[in-house]
């Protein structure tokens, strides 16, 4: 006969349930300024400038800025944001 266990699991999901809940959500890569300029090249002041503008995506936690990687490679791709497309396309409608 198996034991049971007899601790209070009503809150938990099966791991398989939760393995799949967890591959459907993608978490942005999320890095420091300094990491970023010694990444990309740019200067770490035309990153600050570059967020103290918004022109890239990006968090502010407690003196720190933590950029979007995928958005900020898009913005050097493109030259706009997101955010600025979007902007754009309803000005003109």
């Amino acid at each position: 006969m198996a034991k049971k266990n007899n601790t209070n699991n009503t809150n938990t999901l099966p791991e398989q349930a939760l393995n799949f809940i967890v591959s459907d959500v993608r978490i942005p890569r999320m890095v420091p300024l300094q990491t970023l300029a010694d990444e990309s090249g740019i200067s770490y002041k035309a990153l600050w400038q570059m967020c103290k503008q918004n022109k890239i995506v990006h968090i502010k936690s407690g003196n720190k800025f933590l950029v979007n990687v995928d958005k900020f490679i898009e913005f050097l791709n493109t030259g706009e944001t997101e955010v600025e497309s979007n902007d754009k396309e309803s000005n003109t409608a």
